[in-house]
């Protein structure tokens, strides 16, 4: 009897182990940590709770290769780095099975026991890390000759923090995918060298003494910025190249034919404009030495060389506009990441605690007492909860690209639920169809809700919240009321922002914003937009 007592102690100590190191874990997520060392986390906190030797975790990286990525334990026995595509045999077999293994760990021979492929270990335990239906991993833990057998028990708290290294692994990814962008645009070779190797060749083949490439910088007003070539002397005044951009042709300063030099030791200066569909975005500036003017040869080169500048500008503004794109996509998948793995994990979680909780209060009576085993499990629901109310705020802000997908309405409506999930503040949204107008409209509906809705939170202590989209002849009314404390709206709030910036974004589509408010009498935020037809 003491027997049995003493192992179930240890099996509780496990789970009491386990469920410590996975709240930290998920609170380590939440706090946006690392891939690589929350993986490092759930090596150290599998091998603790579990009592093994070793416990790694292994990536699955382009061209099939299993790469261990972080291993806590049994250095002398495990390997790291790269493995073949076909090596690390219960690994793989975990994977192709797309369920978790135990090669050599049960006594009794279920379907589960197979050989360790690694002769130094006795039990091995490999669970398949899946993201989005797609394995991208394992988790491996094992013992060594004379150390603790794995049991089937063990398989199920291994996979209690497979979906957090699934997690892990998938923000790793991302990480290095953005990384391999990055290095795949600066191969493409900046503007910037690219206009200075122009500006050289322009020197080479007129004579001139030095070369410098002006682009006109984005906003109101005319302002010059030097791009490329100018090496080896002080630049000179812009005003050629103000010239050449203001009447879109070339100008010669100085020299027999043209104005006062003000180039190097006061020669002649030809300014090309560079014209892309007759719009000149920029100018390049030749500077001749003191008696040298530029022939008609030199202004052909001029020309030719100027084409060439444009066309690396362009490309440059191209690839910018693509990287932007690849960015907002690239944001969009995390979006779907979050919602499909770590979401719908917090959920099994707290629903599976919830479970445990009922579980021990109906029929456990064991000699742990159900108060001290249920205090764990408490814990771990209480934080899955405020995990999931923060995950769904998370996926609110992030993408607000949502709106063009799924629209006005269905963006509002989830943004409640999170304040409801969050704040527990009692919100009542009456939306309707979805309203015909711009997709600007729309976006300024938004983020005013969202800055309104956030100002109740944090500010208004109210418990109810109604929010109200009205479609009219020629307009779309915005409206959010809440029973707070309210507050002087004709007063001044230096440092907040929140009020002015709604105020802009409804006059920036052509709308007005109405605010009514008085201390302890609530408040009313109306935005009003025309519908753009």
């Amino acid at each position: 009897m003491v027997g049995v007592i003493g192992t179930y102690r240890i099996r509780i100590a496990r789970r009491r182990r386990a469920a410590a190191a996975l709240a930290e874990i998920t609170e380590r997520l939440l706090a946006g940590e690392t891939g690589d060392a929350v993986l490092r986390l759930i090596a150290r906190g599998l091998r603790g709770a579990l009592g093994a030797d070793m416990a790694r975790v292994m990536v699955l990286e382009p061209g099939d290769v299993l790469a261990v990525r972080v291993t806590d334990g049994a250095p002398a026995v495990t390997p790291s780095g790269p493995l073949t595509p076909g090596g690390s045999a219960p690994a793989r077999q975990a994977i192709r099975a797309g369920r978790s293994t135990l090669s050599g760990g049960e006594r009794r021979p279920p379907r589960y026991r197979r050989v360790p492929h690694d002769t130094a270990l006795t039990s091995v335990l490999d669970a398949p890390l899946v993201v989005r239906g797609q394995p991208v991993g394992v988790i491996e833990v094992a013992s060594r000759p004379g150390g603790r057998r794995l049991t089937r028990g063990d398989v199920r708290t291994v996979e209690r923090f497979a979906p957090a290294a699934g997690h892990a692994v998938a923000r790793i990814r991302h990480r290095d995918h953005l990384r391999r962008l990055a290095s795949t645009a600066a191969g493409h070779g900046s503007v910037r060298r690219t206009l200075d190797s122009l500006a050289a060749g322009a020197v080479a083949r007129t004579g001139a003494a030095s070369c410098t490439v002006y682009l006109l910088e984005p906003g109101p007003g005319v302002t010059l910025r030097m791009a490329g070539g100018g090496h080896g002397h002080t630049p000179p005044s812009r005003r050629p190249a103000l010239e050449a951009i203001a009447g879109a042709a070339p100008v010669i300063h100085g020299g027999s034919g043209g104005t006062a030099g003000d180039g190097p030791a006061r020669g002649a200066v030809a300014a090309w404009p560079l014209l892309c569909e007759s719009t000149a975005i920029g100018a390049m500036c030749c500077h001749f030495p003191a008696g040298r003017d530029p022939t008609d040869a030199d202004l052909t080169v001029l020309e030719v060389i100027a084409g060439h500048a444009v066309c690396a500008v362009e490309r440059d503004r191209l690839r910018t506009a693509t990287q932007e794109k690849v960015v907002r996509e690239e944001r969009q998948r995390i979006s779907r990441e979050l919602h499909d793995s770590v979401s719908q994990a917090l959920y099994g979680i707290a629903l599976g605690a919830r479970t445990a909780r009922e579980l021990l209060e109906r029929d456990l009576a064991g000699p742990a007492g159900p108060a001290e085993l249920a205090e764990p499990i408490d814990y771990i629901r209480r934080l899955a909860d405020v995990a999931i109310a923060e995950t769904r705020s998370l996926l609110c802000e992030l993408r607000p690209e949502s709106l063009e997908a799924e629209g006005l309405v269905a963006a509002l409506t989830r943004h409640v639920e999170a304040l409801r999930d969050r704040y527990g503040i009692a919100a009542e949204a009456r939306l309707g169809d979805e309203p015909e107008t711009t997709p600007e409209a729309k976006h300024a509906l938004f983020r005013i809700a969202q800055e309104s809705l956030h100002n109740v939170a944090k500010h208004s202590r109210a418990r109810n919240v109604t929010l109200h989209l009205l479609s009219g002849p020629g307009t779309v009314t915005l409206t959010v009321a809440d029973d707070g404390v309210g507050f002087d709206c004709q007063g001044s709030f230096p440092g907040h922002l929140g009020l002015l910036s709604m105020r802009e974004r409804a006059r920036e589509v052509g709308g007005t914003l109405n605010v009514d408010s008085r201390p302890g009498q609530g408040s009313r935020i109306r935005a009003t937009v025309p519908t753009g037809s």
